[in-house]
């Protein structure tokens, strides 16, 4: 089974006044979107689509994918109506990770491009829809001149055009090692395909990896915003494995065992001969006399193996002191017995509950928590970091992402979905390459 990490960049570009791309990278889904017809209505037309994709949670198979773009295009064709926002409309590129298929679901509309790097090998998945794409095919176009065409702009098919949308859907396989890219026509504009290689090869990290192609397009000439979506495969299982061997318990040095820096655990008493010969405590009394009487040390004797019917009355002493000692013992095992499973189980809910980070509205503040939203049990999340970023700051879209608090596997993880969310009001982006 496989599982991915991603990391996400946006730049307005060396010539442009305003980003009208917007991008998208959740743990369901990642998309890029370009937006076109004027300045308020690409970034709405964008902004649109990116919001209907970012309520997408769980499972969602190729036919709900679909449905969902379907649903952005009608949204954005409707929206359109308004006479400031006409001809308005948008590429789109996005993916879905099927983890127990080993696959990448992914869907296109316009020229915004999906790749696949693998072994070295950089591959385009989709197809783009404009117009010097039809004359490559048609063979009027070269490839080598289609670079260059005044024309490379005008695409054949968008989001918000007409009130349906053919809809190009991929199904590929993907497996460990993997490293998807998805971006506007930005990035590949002006970087040529072993520019691209040689960043996704050198560059470890999916989040730096993104930064560099962003900032190595803006480098080129950034005739246009660019954005782009690293999204790196991995073995699920080998990786939860290692999670849960780091997370194993520690023998500290003050005996107690501890399960990271949040929970100690008992450690079960082990007892010696000295102490179990010891006399128990004297029995208590229930001073409620509705409860049925106390068990007697009677009730509980074992049988004796040479008299299996009861006590035997040549070894008085020894039967009294196993009598007396019988319910010590059974105590002190039904003691730790609780001890171990509620301290295993404290200790596994510890480690889930402190295994994420996410980003919430608090005080109109953009904060980052570890932890799971709403707690788990009695582990509440912690405050980590206060971005000092304004929610009121965010646009539409980038606040309906914020509110739905995903998870973070990690705290970079959420630190770059943070500084991702898009500025819109100054016209800034979410990562201007610094």
């Amino acid at each position: 089974m496989i599982g991915y990490d991603g990391g996400a960049a946006t730049h307005v570009g060396a010539i442009r006044d305003i980003n009208q791309d917007r991008m998208l990278l959740t743990g369901t889904i990642a998309a890029v979107a370009d937006g076109m017809g004027g300045h308020a209505g690409g970034e709405k037309a964008a902004a649109l689509a990116i919001g209907e994709l970012s309520g997408v949670r769980g499972t969602i198979s190729p036919d709900r994918f679909h449905r969902v773009v379907a649903s952005a295009n009608r949204r954005i064709f409707e929206t359109s109506a308004d006479p400031n926002l006409r001809g308005m409309g948008t590429t789109i590129v996005a993916a879905v990770v099927d983890a127990e298929a080993d696959q990448l679901n992914i869907v296109n509309v316009g020229d915004s491009r999906a790749y696949r790097l693998r072994d070295g090998q950089l591959e385009q998945l989709t197809i783009d829809h404009s117009l010097v794409e039809d004359l490559v095919r048609e063979g009027r176009l070269s490839p080598e001149e289609a670079l260059t065409h005044p024309q490379r702009n005008i695409v054949t098919r968008a989001l918000g055009i007409n009130p349906e949308i053919e809809i190009d859907m991929f199904v590929v396989d993907a497996q460990a090692d993997d490293r998807f890219l998805l971006c506007s026509d930005g990035l590949f504009n002006e970087v040529d395909d072993a520019g691209i290689i040689e960043i996704l090869q050198r560059v470890d990290s999916s989040e730096d990896a993104a930064a560099e192609l962003v900032e190595t397009a803006v480098q080129m000439g950034g005739r246009d915003n660019v954005t782009v979506v690293v999204i790196d495969i991995f073995d699920a299982e080998a990786e939860e494995a290692a999670a849960r061997a780091q997370a194993s318990f520690e023998v500290a040095d003050d005996g107690v065992e501890s399960l990271g820096p949040d929970t100690i655990v008992m450690k079960p008493v082990q007892l010696d001969a000295e102490a179990s010969s010891a006399a128990p405590p004297p029995d208590v009394a229930s001073s409620d006399s509705s409860l049925p009487p106390a068990p007697t040390a009677g009730d509980l004797v074992e049988p004796d193996e040479a008299n299996p019917g009861g006590p035997n009355p040549d070894n008085a002493d020894a039967d009294d002191k196993k009598r007396r000692w019988l319910p010590f013992r059974t105590s002190i095992l039904l003691m730790l017995s609780v001890i171990g499973v509620v301290g295993f189980g404290a200790s596994g809910s510890a480690w889930y509950a402190r295994s994420a980070y996410y980003a919430d509205d608090v005080d109109g503040q953009v904060v980052i928590f570890r932890g799971r939203p709403g707690g788990v049990l009695w582990f509440e999340p912690v405050t980590v970091e206060n971005t000092q970023i304004a929610v009121g700051s965010l646009d539409g879209a980038s606040q309906e992402l914020l509110g739905n608090r995903t998870q973070w596997r990690s705290l970079d993880d959420a630190r770059t979905f943070v500084r991702n969310l898009d500025l819109a009001p100054s016209g800034g982006t979410a990562n201007d390459g610094g």
